[in-house]
């Protein structure tokens, strides 16, 4: 039987007026759930499907996220892939968690609940992706940009979060935006490490959750072996914003239009966003083609002193069909 899991969420009339509008870190309650325990990510990651589990080792600058790198997971059981992580540098992204455990879906469909019953400012929130993230002790997720609004939920360990201020060219230009919502580019964006001088930075612990506006780049470096679920959402008014960008991507820059209104309220909002999705809808605008490297030599290996080894040959990861 599924749980109360809104009363995991008591958040103040201020940290509800406040979310999504600027970055803040509030408390939770999941952690304290058993869908959390060892042994129920253990039995997760023991039968979730592989196109849906992804594992990426990194290097450690910053400002270098070519160097994200896929490994190859899918010969590991699950006990196997938390030793692993725990002894070497990699980040586990177990997508989809709503889509494929019903408990995990009711988590996520109250904790929406909550927010809309008290967030005056956001219509009709609606889960558009969720995924749990199992990570490695010093491991890093680029700076990136989400073209959903989103959220980090906090479960095990602690990591450090910088958030950068949305909207503001000199971290994300507004072309970079529009071009990850119109999937030519992916969600990592260059950094400079004076970025940080302007951030809101925090300390994570299990029990916190961070939030911030939408299209705000944001990156993670780890402290020790984490957890977490991360949670983007779509609502009338995220979702007017991407048509905002989406509209400006495909049509107005296109017709070589140099200053393209990132304005997401008025008449002019509307119509660009209605425009945008009903396009989108009829099957008008094209995806984009952005690269993705699935090739990898490198295998989690739980014997291995630094969790993973060298294969013979490059192949294809299962997660390369993350859409089967």
């Amino acid at each position: 039987m599924s749980s109360q899991y809104s009363d995991c969420i008591q958040w103040t009339p201020k940290e509800f007026q406040n979310f999504g509008i600027t970055p803040q870190v509030s408390q939770h309650q999941f952690h304290t759930l058993d869908l959390f325990s060892d042994d129920a990510l253990e039995a997760l990651l023991d039968n979730y499907p592989r196109h849906w589990l992804q594992c990426y080792t990194m290097g450690s600058n910053p400002e270098k996220h070519h160097e994200w790198t896929p490994v190859h997971l899918d010969n590991s059981s699950g006990k196997e892939i938390l030793e692993a992580l725990h002894k070497g540098r990699m980040w586990v992204n177990v997508i989809n968690i709503d889509k494929y455990n019903g408990e995990y879906a009711e988590l996520i469909s109250q904790m929406y609940e909550s927010i809309n019953a008290n967030c005056d400012h956001i219509t009709n929130a609606k889960s558009s992706f969720s995924a749990l993230l199992i990570s490695s002790p010093g491991v890093q997720v680029y700076c990136h940009v989400d073209a959903d609004a989103n959220m980090l939920w906090h479960l095990k360990g602690r990591k450090r979060v910088w958030v950068y201020p949305a909207r503001d060219t000199r971290f994300a230009p507004q072309t970079y935006v529009e071009e990850i919502i119109g999937e030519v580019r992916h969600e990592n964006v260059p950094f400079e490490r004076w970025y940080d001088d302007h951030a809101f930075s925090h300390e994570l612990s299990a029990g916190e959750v961070v939030s911030w506006p939408q299209h705000s780049p944001h990156r993670v470096e780890n402290i020790g072996f984490n957890v977490s679920l991360t949670t983007s959402y779509g609502s009338r008014e995220s979702r007017r914003q991407l048509g905002v960008h989406g509209f400006n991507h495909y049509i107005l820059k296109p017709l070589g239009f140099k200053n393209r209104s990132i304005a997401r309220t008025g008449v002019i909002a509307e119509i660009k966003s209605f425009s945008y999705f009903v396009l989108k809808k009829l099957g008008f605008l094209k995806k984009g083609e952005r690269a993705s490297t699935y090739v990898s030599d490198l295998e989690l290996d739980a014997k291995h002193h630094k969790g993973m080894s060298q294969r013979e040959e490059s192949s294809l990861t299962a997660f390369s069909q993350v859409d089967g």
